[in-house]
């Protein structure tokens, strides 16, 4: 019976990533293929300010998928959820 949790969690969690995915692309009018191009350790804890800004928790793991004109960069957290993280924030080692 466990077996069976385990299968519908995943599958759950898989559902709730697309459904992020889906919201990222539209909100940021991303149209690129989503490539992890490094990834980075978040130094301290920073809440989002804009719906666009992903917060983050002191040494919460984060894919980095794309660099941006300024000082941002979109990230993606183990949860799926997209969005802007300052470089000034984030340790990439």
């Amino acid at each position: 019976r466990n077996i069976f949790k385990v299968k519908k969690s995943n599958a759950e969690k898989s559902k709730k990533m697309e459904k992020e995915e889906k919201f990222f692309r539209q909100t940021f009018m991303y149209n690129k293929e989503i490539n992890v191009i490094n990834t980075a350790t978040a130094e301290c804890s920073v809440p989002s300010k804009r719906t666009v800004d992903l917060p983050v928790t002191a040494g919460e793991q984060l894919d980095v998928i794309d660099v941006t004109e300024g000082s941002a960069v979109i990230c993606r957290n183990s949860e799926g959820r997209y969005g802007y993280v300052l470089v000034e924030h984030l340790n990439f080692r």
